[in-house]
C-alpha cells in the first residue's frame, strides 16, 4: 500500500457527514436510531479534538417524520455545522436545473435554523453530481451564487455506501462473522483510499492539498468511525475546518463537466491522466454475495429510492451514473 505520509507535513483533512438519516424510504434500523448514529459519529469527533464537521442531509424524510428534525438539534448541540444537501436527493445529472434549485429552496425553509447558525452557507451536490452538461452546471452554480451557498465537493471518500447495504443484510440475519468482516473491511478500504488517493493528489499537483473527506450516516458508519479516525490519526492526518480546506485550489473549482461518479481527485486524476491504484476498490464486487437477501442488494434499493426521489424532482434516474 503507497503510504499516506506526506512531503510537508501531516495530511490535512475536514471531515463531513452526508445523509444523518439517508434516504426516504429507507427505514431506520432496529437498534440503529438516527440520533444514536449521529451521537456515536460526534462522540468520534469529539475523541479526536474535531469539532465544526459540516452535516449534509437530504430532508424528504421529514415530511413522514417530523421529529426526525431533532437530528439537527443533537448535531449542533454538539458542536457542529448543518448544511443543505436538496430535500429528495436526486442527481442533477437526472432533473432540470430549475427544479434542482427548488428542491434546495424546499429544503433551507426546513433548516434554517441550524443552517444560519453556522460560521458558513454550505451546498454540496447529492453525490457530488454537479450536472452531466456545463449549462446545467453553470445555471445551479450561478444562482447558488446569488443565493450566498459556498459549494463544498468531496475530495476523498471509500464508497462507505456501499458497504451499508450487506452490513443491513448481516444485522437482520443475526450473523456475527459477516458483521466483523464487514467491519473490518470497510475500516481498511477507508485507510487504503486515504493512501492512493491522497497519493494521486501529490503527484497531480506536486504537493499535499488539503482534503475533504466524507461519511455516510449509516450503521456501519457508526460502528466504524472511531477506529477508522484512529486509523487516520495514528498516519499523522491533521483535522482541519472545512473553511480551511475549501481555501485550497483543489477544491474551490471544478476542472471536469462529467455524468460519472468521481470525486474531485477522481475529476483532477482524469484530466490530468494520473492513475489512482485500485479506485474504486475491488473489494466492491464482493459485498453483494455478503448475507444476500432477496430485494437487498444495493442496485435493487438504490434502483427503487431513487428512481423515486428523481421523480419526485421531475426527472428520471439513470442508474448507469452511480456505478463506481
Amino acid at each position: 500500500m503507497t503510504s499516506p505520509k506526506s512531503m510537508s507535513g501531516p495530511i490535512r483533512i475536514a471531515l463531513t457527514v452526508d445523509d444523518l438519516f439517508q434516504w426516504k424510504g429507507v427505514p431506520e434500523l432496529n437498534g440503529y436510531p438516527y440520533q444514536t448514529i449521529a451521537r456515536r459519529l460526534t462522540d468520534a469527533f469529539r475523541s479526536h479534538g474535531v469539532r465544526g464537521v459540516y452535516a449534509f442531509s437530504n430532508t424528504a424524510p421529514v415530511d413522514d417524520d417530523r421529529a426526525l428534525s431533532q437530528v439537527f438539534d443533537g448535531w449542533t448541540e454538539a458542536g457542529h455545522h448543518i448544511g443543505n444537501h436538496t430535500h429528495n436527493h436526486a442527481s442533477l445529472n437526472w432533473v432540470a436545473p430549475r427544479n434542482y434549485i427548488a428542491d434546495i429552496e424546499k429544503t433551507e425553509a426546513l433548516i434554517a435554523r441550524w443552517s444560519d447558525a453556522a460560521p458558513t452557507r454550505y451546498f454540496r451536490h447529492c453525490f457530488d453530481m454537479w450536472g452531466d452538461t456545463a449549462a446545467k452546471r453553470d445555471e445551479v452554480l450561478a444562482w447558488l451564487g446569488r443565493a450566498g451557498y459556498a459549494v463544498a465537493p468531496i475530495s476523498l471518500w471509500f464508497y462507505d455506501a456501499q458497504f451499508s447495504r450487506p452490513y443491513t443484510r448481516a444485522i437482520i440475519a443475526g450473523d456475527e462473522t459477516a458483521k466483523a468482516w464487514l467491519r473490518q473491511a470497510c475500516v481498511d478500504t477507508a485507510l487504503k483510499q486515504l493512501s492512493v488517493q491522497h497519493a494521486a493528489a501529490r503527484l497531480i499537483f506536486g504537493r499535499d492539498p488539503v482534503h475533504i473527506w466524507l461519511i455516510h450516516g449509516t450503521p456501519i458508519a457508526a460502528d466504524c468511525i472511531g477506529a477508522i479516525l484512529d486509523g487516520f490519526a495514528a498516519r499523522g492526518v491533521e483535522f482541519v475546518s472545512l473553511e480551511e480546506a475549501m481555501a485550497d485550489p483543489m477544491n474551490n473549482q471544478q476542472p471536469l463537466v462529467t455524468a460519472r461518479f468521481r470525486n474531485q481527485i477522481q475529476k483532477w486524476a482524469e484530466v490530468k491522466g494520473v492513475p489512482i491504484e485500485d479506485c474504486p476498490p475491488a473489494i466492491l464486487a464482493d459485498l453483494d454475495n455478503v448475507c444476500p437477501l432477496p430485494g437487498m442488494n444495493y442496485e435493487d434499493l438504490a434502483e427503487a429510492i431513487l428512481g423515486a426521489a428523481a421523480k419526485a424532482v421531475g426527472g428520471v434516474a439513470n442508474m448507469a451514473d452511480l456505478h463506481p
